[in-house]
């Protein structure tokens, strides 16, 4: 009882905090303002439902809501987290991206010395058309460009369609409404492949903005092509900090 008692009294909080009122919390939990009121009072209990909702609404964790929790570690790009879609991963992410929630299901990491900001994600590049720029294995930053015409001729993108996820550099055509879309695995420029892509296609097109490399290229390729920079900390740091965080975590809740 006296958790339920808890539970009633954070909710309560939390609403006069935001200045809601109970009716509009009851409609966003789809349930009557009597029902709300009964749980705000710890005369009826609530459900795992309204309790994920409440934490989306409130932007805290469940955990907060459940236990007063104040050190859960929040999963989000205002605490430097950035959602990582592997290439196992491309086909549920296509399928399920008009979902109100489609990165849930994703782990978050946080990548060192980097801060991210609103509309960015990680893609694992899957294929060499975009090598030496981009190598299969690759993790590449994004950020969601939403006005087409802001894009540059030569900009490495990422594009969305119904079908499939592609890295490529942009080319801006004579037809306003489409790109061509070009591969850099090609010695020649002149026998680079090329896509015509209709802008009516494009779900989302982000912009690249670095990469997180997952393959170490021999130092002579390198030199050679001269095309590849440093290669940045691979992707196992990554899981390594997220593993150090999780342990700090459950060090805390102890």
């Amino acid at each position: 009882m006296k958790g339920r008692q808890e539970i009633g009294k954070r909710i309560k909080e939390l609403r006069r905090e935001h200045k809601f009122s109970q009716k509009f919390v009851a409609e966003r939990l789809f349930i009557s303002q009597a029902a709300y009121s009964l749980i705000e009072s710890s005369q009826n209990g609530i459900v795992a439902e309204h309790i994920v909702n409440l934490s989306k609404l409130y932007d805290v964790t469940t955990d907060y809501l459940l236990k007063g929790d104040k050190f859960v570690i929040k999963m989000s790009i205002s605490n430097g987290f950035v959602p990582y879609i592997g290439v196992s991963a491309h086909a549920g992410f296509i399928e399920n991206y008009n979902s109100e929630a489609p990165l849930d299901n994703y782990d978050w990491y946080r990548i060192p010395g980097f801060n991210p900001t609103q509309n960015q994600k990680l893609f694992e590049v899957e294929g060499n058309s975009m090598a030496p720029t981009i190598l299969s294995g690759d993790v590449v930053i994004c950020q969601t460009q939403r006005k087409l015409e802001n894009v540059l001729d030569g900009s490495l993108v990422l594009i969305i369609t119904k079908e499939s996820i592609l890295v490529k550099r942009i080319r801006l055509n004579e037809d306003p409404g489409s790109l061509i879309l070009e591969n850099d695995n090609v010695e020649d420029d002149n026998e680079r492949e090329q896509i015509e892509i209709k802008k009516q296609d494009i779900r989302e097109l982000m912009m690249v903005r670095g990469k997180i490399s997952g393959v170490l290229v021999p130092h002579h390729e390198i030199a050679s092509k001269g095309k590849i920079k440093a290669l940045e900390d691979a992707l196992e740091m990554l899981k390594k900090e997220v593993y150090k965080l999780n342990k700090k975590i459950a060090a805390i809740s102890h």
